[in-house]
């Protein structure tokens, strides 16, 4: 129940990002905001393919940025944002990405 509830505050984290105008989405956009410098977070579903995994993770080593696998699926985080799917979302704003980051940790607990 708990778990459940920690899943929840991330995706509404999530979906407040996305209405501030804050946020990016697609595999293929988050890795050029994050080569651009302007993505502070990066939060991707659990259920991403290999490739996908790869290509997100060796950019944000490369360019330095916060990763992390969130709990969820693709549908549910397409869901927060207003879409069918999405495999990962950025967060360009350094506050929001810690908040999302702050409940991401919080379900790992």
């Amino acid at each position: 129940m708990n778990e459940d509830k920690n899943i929840k505050q991330l995706l509404f984290s999530i979906g407040l990002a996305r209405k501030a105008g804050k946020l990016v989405s697609g595999t293929d956009f988050v890795c050029d905001a994050i080569r651009n410098k302007k993505i502070f977070l990066v939060v991707c579903s659990e259920s991403v393919s290999g490739n996908t995994r790869k290509k997100i993770s060796d950019c944000c080593a490369y360019y330095h940025t916060d990763l992390r696998f969130a709990d969820v699926s693709k549908e549910a985080l397409g869901k927060a944002i207003g879409k069918s799917f999405t495999a990962c979302v950025g967060v360009a704003d350094k506050n929001l990405s810690e908040l999302i980051s702050r409940n991401i940790n919080r379900g790992k607990e």
